[in-house]
C-alpha cells in the first residue's frame, strides 16, 4: 500500500488515540505509584501532584515491617496454592465428565452449572460459614484445599469448552489399547488441554490471593492473609490511614499476580481463543 499524508495522518491518530486511552486505563496503577514514592506532607499538600518532586523508598521499608510481610505472604501463598490446585484438578475432571460422558442427565447437569454462576456469592455466605463452623475447620488452610475440591463454575464451563475440542477417536483408540478412563483423563486428555490448565490455574490463583472475605471470617489475625492484613496495618495511632505506606504495600500485594500475568500471558491469549473454538 502507497504511503500518503492522509495514512500516515490516520496512522498517528490512531496510535495517540491508543496511548490516550492505555494511559486512561493504567492511570490508577500510576497514581498508586506515584503515592507510593511520596512523603505524608508531600501527599496531602493543597496543591497535590499526579508525580512525586522526588523518589522516596522510605515508605517501602516501613510497609516491610508493618505487613510482616514474610509471614502474612506464606499464608497468602498456602491458601491461594492449595485452592488453585483443587479447583483446578476438580474442575478439570468434571469438564471433562461433561463433555464426553454421552449420558442424558448432561445437559441437565451443564445447565445446572451455567445456572450457578448467576447466584451471587453473598447469598451462599451464612450457610456455607455455618457448615465450616460446624465441621470444625475455621482459622486452618485446609479449608481451601477443600473448598477448591468443589470446583469453580466457569473453570467448569471452560474445561468443557476445551475437551469438546478433542477428536473421540484419541479416546477410542486408547480404549482399544486396554487403557482405563483415569489413564485416558491422565494420560492423554489433559496434556492436550495444557493452555486451558494454565489459563484455570491463574484464573483460581487471582481469585484466591485478592479473596477477602473468606480470610477475613475463617481465619485469625495471625493466620489471615495479604489482603486482610493490608485493610487494618496501615494506620497511626490515632486510626488514621498513611497513604504513602499503603500504597507500598498495596504494590508489593500486586507483584506476584503481575507477574504471572506477564510470564503466563501468552497462554491466556492462547487459551481464551482455543477454548472458545467449539461449544
Amino acid at each position: 500500500m502507497k504511503t500518503t499524508p492522509k495514512t500516515i495522518i490516520q496512522s498517528a491518530f490512531s496510535y495517540a488515540l491508543l496511548i490516550g486511552i492505555l494511559f486512561v486505563f493504567f492511570l490508577p496503577i500510576i497514581s498508586m505509584l506515584s503515592v507510593s514514592f511520596k512523603t505524608e506532607a508531600e501527599i496531602f499538600r493543597s496543591s497535590p501532584s499526579l508525580f512525586p518532586a522526588s523518589i522516596n523508598l522510605d515508605n517501602y521499608g516501613r510497609a516491610l515491617t508493618r505487613l510482616n510481610l514474610g509471614a502474612y505472604l506464606y499464608n497468602t501463598l498456602a491458601t491461594s496454592i492449595m485452592y488453585t490446585l483443587a479447583c483446578t484438578f476438580s474442575s478439570a475432571m468434571a469438564g471433562y465428565a461433561l463433555a464426553r460422558f454421552n449420558v442424558r442427565e448432561n445437559g441437565f447437569f451443564f445447565t445446572l452449572v451455567l445456572s450457578s454462576m448467576m447466584i451471587p456469592y453473598i447469598i451462599t455466605l451464612i450457610p456455607f460459614y455455618l457448615l465450616v463452623k460446624d465441621l470444625g475447620l475455621t482459622n486452618r488452610h485446609v479449608l481451601w484445599l477443600l473448598y477448591g475440591l468443589g470446583g469453580a463454575p466457569f473453570l467448569i464451563y471452560l474445561f468443557r469448552q476445551f475437551f469438546a475440542t478433542i477428536p473421540a477417536s484419541l479416546e477410542e483408540s486408547a480404549r482399544m489399547d486396554g487403557a482405563k478412563p483415569l489413564r485416558i483423563f491422565f494420560s492423554i486428555m489433559l496434556p492436550l488441554v495444557k493452555s486451558g490448565t494454565i489459563i484455570s490455574a491463574i484464573f483460581a490463583f487471582q481469585w484466591s490471593w485478592q479473596n477477602y472475605l473468606m480470610p477475613a471470617l475463617f481465619l485469625s489475625s495471625l493466620k489471615t492473609t495479604l489482603a486482610v492484613q493490608i485493610n487494618v496495618a496501615f494506620q497511626d495511632i490515632q486510626q488514621n490511614i498513611l497513604l504513602g505506606e499503603l500504597m507500598a504495600g498495596v504494590m508489593y500485594y500486586i507483584a506476584i499476580p503481575l507477574i504471572l500475568f506477564f510470564v503466563f500471558q501468552r497462554y491466556i491469549m492462547q487459551g481464551m481463543l482455543e477454548g472458545g473454538v467449539k461449544g
